[in-house]
């Protein structure tokens, strides 16, 4: 079994007090966090921060904070040509014994060939070169430490024919010329370059062949003694020699030793003949690399020694603000895996360059290097109760990115079914002052998998004004976290699990009871009851809450509260006014008219038409109205700026960023918020130069496309559709390639049926079609 990291290297531990230097953070405030334990000495972490001016971040950290069961290994799929997903990965891990906790993505890569642009080494297996890069080492004592820069010097000296002996007359001139020629590269499994020198390739490069396509040599060596390490000695045998214009096999127990023509080094290639026997020694730059079991690649080193690094060094190209990870190292040992979500700015706008480093400073490290971010960034955890891991984060590219390399945490305890750790399921809930819920309690066993919970679970909640009945958690009138003690009597199992209690939600909801529909406006006859749900959220997180929890206040002479969430409209007819419902400084309105008439909205000419229930629906939500105070105009054409701003009000029309709009959306538009919001989200994409039309009539399938990319960002699950959900419509060919899949989805998701079995995909969409659609999609 291989050496565990436990602790940080001299090369990181530095005085304590230089943390009292650190005074630059992340922008923004946090409004939530929480923790929980993977094994004894893995902790996750789950944070959501907020400003006015970027909006909502949301970040995931992976911590390890010592000795204990778990213990990072480095990953790469079957061959460094070619790459996994982060999930990929994890079942790749599992399928080799290995029991896996947490998973993070690491080193940049070539999105070509997928081959890492830094170093690999696997359980001290030297298995891809530096590259010129800086490296994140685990040594065999259980050190962390960063390498700036190293590189790896393979010398190959050729000893001639192994049957030849000393030199005698018989010797050929090409055996005597061989022997004791050396030859020197730096470059171990990465891709060949044409202009790029020579290449040492292992089959950990590819079980195909050398991915080669240009003219070039080839030196096959079999391996007679020895694995490739960053400092050692192997011993080879010259089976082949080769000059050919594209790739050739590698070999189980061969290397291949390659150089374009184009790169110059045909006189390295002259070195060698056929049985020749070569020592391959491999020597680092820095002798710490030797006793490496783990590494890989990283980018610009952001901290150094508790200080943020000069800025004007880092990579140029990775300074706006992304998705990113970065690992970090504290002053105690701690390493913390750290990702950030980014590119959607209803969920997290990710962070710059120099704002990682800050918050890489907030969380203590006092070394700390960027990784890959953007669409790569992604973070899997084995969550309590759970039997393998799932990822955590919301990749930006809307599914996992292939990566090169990751970092695993994984454990060497082995599961026995008893439980051992208890948690809860529904850790980190968000709960409202005064209101309950139902507590989810799990049971992990030593090896960290789901064990049967035991019935004698007791819980303690440690809150002021909190209490908890069997399960049932009642939160005190106070906000904060909640650490609750679980406890076991019949099995000695024991845990923690963490509730939050808010009094402020940042969002309150109303739904007409029994139905889905946004409850904005109500018209009641006389005595008429009006039952209502209400729903809470807190900086994009659903809050548990009942309707006593929340505050009510009538204006107007409309009726009054029976109950809280039942509103009973007063005797007088032909009233007007609100109520209002509030928690903390959060509230929102239901519009109230008593008058002889009950149900509909009043639009005269939706009365029998089939896309009546819709207007409505759209009308008390807020996010339509008619074109006169009596008239919808159902068979009116849309136009591509209003269909937008519907899908903006459908999002809860959030402010968009600093990006720029459209270049003919005037600022001053009633559409020119939504349409930057579109632009920026990606829900709305220009068709020609930097200009959207908005005043444009509005086709089925431009309809049907922006409804697709809104899907995401409206937090909707969907499975995307295929041609084959398009082969009942005789016109589906009509449709431009970049609509085939949104139609197709909306198909299979049950939005679109078509017209008359036509899906009309050039035909201008009509305000009740708008009304169906948008409807339809709110209420998935």
């Amino acid at each position: 079994m291989k050496t565990r990291i436990l602790r940080s290297a001299t090369a990181v531990l530095i005085v304590l007090s230089l943390l009292a230097t650190v005074t630059a953070y992340a922008a923004g405030n946090i409004v939530f966090t929480n923790t929980r334990l993977l094994a004894d000495n893995l902790e996750y972490v789950n944070t959501i921060s907020y400003c006015e001016t970027d909006g909502r971040r949301e970040s995931f950290a992976v911590r390890m904070t010592g000795p204990g069961d778990a213990f990072p290994i480095v990953m790469r799929g079957e061959t460094v040509f070619g790459a996994l997903t982060i999930s990929d990965m994890l079942s790749r891990a599992e399928s080799m014994g290995k029991n896996v906790l947490a998973v993070v993505n690491t080193d940049f890569f070539s999105m070509q060939t997928g081959v890492p642009m830094g170093i690999v080494i696997e359980d001290g297996v030297y298995v891809s070169s530096p590259g010129g890069r800086n490296a994140i080492c685990f040594a065999d004592d259980g050190s962390v430490f960063y390498l700036n820069e190293p590189s790896v010097e393979i010398t190959l000296y050729n000893h001639g024919r192994a049957d030849s002996g000393e030199d005698t007359e018989a010797d050929s001139e090409e055996e005597a010329d061989n022997r004791g020629e050396t030859v020197i590269l730096h470059n171990l499994n990465k891709f060949r370059m044409d202009t790029g020198g020579m290449v040492m390739l292992t089959e950990a490069f590819s079980t195909v062949s050398t991915r080669t396509a240009s003219p070039g040599w080839f030196v096959r060596l079999r391996i007679l003694e020895g694995v490739p390490s960053v400092s050692g000695e192997m011993t080879l045998e010259v089976t082949e020699t080769i000059d050919y214009d594209g790739d050739i096999p590698i070999g189980e127990g061969y290397m291949i030793l390659t150089s374009a023509h184009q790169s110059g080094f045909i006189a390295e290639y002259e070195k060698f003949a056929v049985g020749d026997i070569i020592t391959m020694t491999t020597r680092p730059s820095d002798d710490r690399l030797a006793n490496v079991l783990q590494a890989t690649g990283g980018g610009d080193i952001l901290v150094s020694e508790g200080l943020k690094t000069d800025s004007e060094q880092w990579d140029s190209a990775l300074l706006p603000r992304a998705p990113r990870t970065a690992f970090g190292v504290r002053a105690d040992g701690t390493v913390i895996s750290y990702v950030i979500d980014g590119r959607n700015s209803a969920h997290s706008v990710g962070m710059t360059l120099d704002e990682l480093a800050d918050e890489m400073l907030r969380q203590g490290a006092v070394y700390a290097v960027n990784l890959d971010g953007g669409g790569s960034s992604a973070i899997s955890a084995r969550l309590p109760g759970e039997s393998s891991a799932i990822v955590v984060s919301r990749p930006s590219d809307g599914a996992e990115r292939r990566c090169s390399t990751y970092l695993l945490f994984v454990t060497d305890a082995v599961p026995d079914g008893a439980a051992r750790n208890l948690s809860l399921s529904n850790d980190g809930i968000i709960i409202l002052a005064g209101s309950s819920a139902e507590l989810e309690f799990t049971a992990t066993d030593r090896g960290y998998m789901p064990a049967a919970v035991p019935g004698d679970v007791r819980a303690e909640p440690s809150a002021p004004g909190a209490s908890i009945m069997g399960t049932r958690y009642t939160a005190g009138i106070l906000g904060g976290a909640d650490e609750v003690t679980l406890y076991s009597p019949s099995s000695g199992a024991a845990g923690k699990g963490n509730i939050v209690v808010i009094t402020t939600p940042t969002s309150i909801t109303v739904t007409e009871r029994g139905s889905a529909a946004l409850l904005a406006s109500a018209e009641l006859s006389p005595g008429e009851t009006l039952e209502f749900d209400l729903a809470a959220t807190y900086y994009g997180r659903a809050v548990i809450s009942q309707p006593h929890s929340f505050t009510y206040e009538i204006s107007g002479n409309i009726g009054q509260m029976i109950e809280p969430g039942v509103f009973r409209a007063g005797l007088a007819e032909f009233q007007t006014g609100t109520i209002t419902i509030s928690a903390g400084g959060t509230q929102t309105e239901i519009s109230v008219e008593v008058g002889e008439h009950t149900g509909h909205t009043g639009f005269d000419d939706m009365i029998g038409h089939w896309a009546r229930d819709y207007a409505e629906y759209l009308f008390r939500a807020g996010i339509t109205i008619g074109i006169t105070a009596s008239e919808y105009g159902p068979e009116e054409l849309m136009r591509r700026g209003d269909y937008i701003l519907m899908l903006h009000r459908a999002a809860g029309s959030p402010e968009p960023g600093e990006a720029e709009s459209f270049d003919d959306v005037p600022g001053d538009a009633y559409y020119a918020q939504a349409l930057a919001w579109a632009k920026e989200t990606g829900v709305a994409r220009s068709p020609a130069g930097n200009m959207f039309d908005p005043t444009g009539p509005l086709t089925r399938q431009q309809a049907f496309t922006f409804t697709y990319h809104a899907l995401s960002i409206l937090d909707k699950q969907y499975e995307d559709g295929s041609f084959e959900d398009l082969a009942w419509f005789p016109d589906a060919h009509m449709l431009e390639d970049y609509a085939a899949i949104p139609t197709a989805t909306l198909i299979r998701i049950g939005i679109v049926e078509g017209m008359d079995g036509y899906l009309s995909p050039d035909s201008t969409m009509t305000r009740a079609q708008m009304a169906k659609v948008v409807t339809m999609v709110m209420e998935l």
